[in-house]
């Protein structure tokens, strides 16, 4: 099985009180690094609620449509469409946000608009325009140590479009194989068939539900759906984004998985796996971490066996 944490925005919008709106911004913590404010489930409401590990929270309006009326958002856009673009993003971050379709995931995240309406934007508004460049461009190329991973645009309207990472739960249908095709190295290509479930879809659903009531019981906003068929807009959102996991499953016993606890391949005790490809399930966030972890336990266990 091939799976992964799956993204979207499924038309929903969330409308807070402007009050709040000093919180959204990115932030550093006590040693520099960012970090931003996201909606999640407590362990227990989760478990209570029978729930899908899940994240959500406020983003920019999409870059490529001029409609949002923002200096700094046209002129982000411009700057990712230019020849410049490629050393100011990842290729797979930049195309998405200017309107190109990224193989395997749930974007393009903006579409590509007319470049008359972003070029009124900056004439509009020309000192936001460099206002933005001169703060966002130092953070993000000019200091030493962290830099700004991104920005946040403030609405006017205090209305935001709403983005979740979401658990993609297990589904032996979703399968990888190898392609018949080879990449420049003569080494078969996969072939990823990643598919949905209904309860994937449900997941993403009662979890918004959820957030909505929390809004509105504590009077600090409330979630906006832009289409009449909520689950038929997630379904059609959802994707595998940028980190596919799974096809070496950890499990108790051969007969459910391919490596044991201790990332060890079942019946070959010499061979072991580390990966996130033995996660049993996605979770919503990006892998990494939990990938170095799995590593640095395994090399102790090694230790320990060798030792002995």
């Amino acid at each position: 099985m091939v799976h992964g944490p799956h993204a979207g925005r499924g038309g929903r919008r969330a409308v807070l009180d402007p009050r709040r709106a000093d919180g959204l911004r990115l932030q550093r913590d006590t040693d520099g690094t960012y970090v931003r404010r996201r909606f999640t489930l407590t362990r227990e409401f989760q478990l209570r609620n029978e729930l899908p590990n899940i994240a959500a929270w406020l983003a920019n309006p999409d870059l490529g449509d001029p409609r949002h009326r923002s200096a700094a958002l046209s002129l982000s856009y411009l700057a990712l469409r230019s020849p410049a673009g490629r050393f100011l993003a990842t290729d797979a971050h930049r195309l998405s946000r200017t309107g190109a379709l990224v193989p395997g995931t749930p974007y393009p995240q903006s579409r590509p608009g007319p470049l008359r309406g972003h070029l009124q934007n900056l004439g509009a508004d020309p000192r936001a325009a460099a206002a933005f460049l001169l703060s966002f461009g130092a953070q993000r190329f000019l200091v030493r140590g962290r830099r700004a991973p991104g920005f946040f645009a403030f609405s006017a309207s205090n209305t935001y479009p709403l983005q979740f990472h979401g658990e993609h739960l297990p589904l032996r249908e979703s399968r990888v194989r190898l392609s018949r095709s080879q990449d420049a190295l003569g080494a078969p290509r996969l072939d990823i068939d990643l598919r949905f479930a209904d309860a994937d879809v449900d997941g993403v659903v009662r979890a918004h539900q959820h957030w909505d009531d929390h809004l509105r019981r504590t009077g600090t906003g409330r979630l906006q759906y832009r289409h009449e068929d909520v689950a038929g807009a997630v379904r059609h959102q959802l994707g595998g984004g940028f980190h596919q996991i799974g096809t070496t499953r950890m499990s108790a016993r051969a007969e459910d998985g391919v490596v044991d606890g201790d990332l060890g391949v079942h019946g070959y005790p010499d061979l072991h796996v580390a990966s996130s490809s033995s996660f049993v399930t996605s979770g919503q966030a990006n892998p990494t971490l939990t990938v170095v972890a799995f590593a640095v336990r395994l090399s102790d266990h090694l230790r320990r066996v060798l030792r002995a």
